[in-house]
């Protein structure tokens, strides 16, 4: 594919599922449930289950790339045919994502009457140097950790096991709605509500690694972005639930 003058990778999902499950997926994959079943069960008390959760798989994933067990490239961290066009690709996303987010948050209050629970994030209303170790924190762990847990790894998994029974979209689309789950689910912490919310979000983030190619550093960028935005908004009290 050609954009703008930029050669675009561009991959047949059909492709992509024809190959079996490799053994760094299944470990990865077996990890993943493990530690996204402790969150669950621990959810009111996560906080340190999850990031440790993160930490592990990252762990876990550079251990394999050293030995050679996946690449780069299969986790969608191959080099971008054009960071110029990576960048405004997720730009844009993240302006159809903040567009999205009001109806996010209206339809997940029709299912949770609670609103969420972000004493976690009162600190970055302290200081700006809060804010800004926050927002750093929330590049490593949910813009890149949490990325790479449930697109680069869970979402194509799912996706290659799928279409060796489903059509190519119909794979495609039951990757993206597992991985959007998982992400869900680990939110629990901040109640019903959030986790309802992240999840809807969290299916933009999947299609958005499909339609970019399976580009995960568009997704990074993304998911990054919209998080530093929530953060500010939060840590100057301009978002809904910034002054609960």
């Amino acid at each position: 594919m050609v954009l703008a003058g930029f050669e675009i990778r561009k991959e047949n999902p059909s492709q992509r599922g024809a190959a079996p499950m490799t053994a760094f997926q299944r470990y990865a994959d077996l990890l993943i449930a493990i530690w996204i079943a402790m969150v669950v069960a621990r959810y009111r008390r996560s906080k340190v289950v999850l990031a440790g959760g993160l930490f592990a798989v990252g762990v876990y994933t550079l251990i394999a790339l050293a030995r050679g067990d996946v690449s780069m490239q299969a986790l969608g961290l191959g080099s971008s045919a054009s960071w110029l066009w990576t960048s405004a690709f997720a730009a844009a996303w993240l302006a159809l994502m903040l567009a999205y987010s009001p109806f996010a948050d209206w339809l997940a209050t029709r299912y949770a009457a609670k609103p969420p629970t972000l004493d976690a994030f009162r600190m970055l209303q302290e200081s700006t140097g809060k804010l800004v170790a926050g927002v750093a924190a929330a590049w490593v762990l949910g813009g890149f950790l949490e990325e790479l847990t449930f697109r680069g790894i869970v979402l194509q998994s799912v996706e290659g096991l799928a279409s060796r029974r489903l059509a190519g979209s119909m794979a495609i689309g039951i990757a993206v709605c597992v991985a959007a789950a998982g992400a869900g689910l680990i939110h629990l912490y901040q109640g019903l509500r959030a986790a309802i919310i992240v999840t809807q979000l969290s299916v933009l983030f999947g299609v958005l690694f499909v339609v970019s190619g399976y580009d995960l550093w568009a997704v990074v960028l993304c998911h990054g972005l919209y998080d530093t935005i929530a953060f500010v908004r939060f840590a100057n009290k301009k978002s809904k639930y910034s002054k609960l």
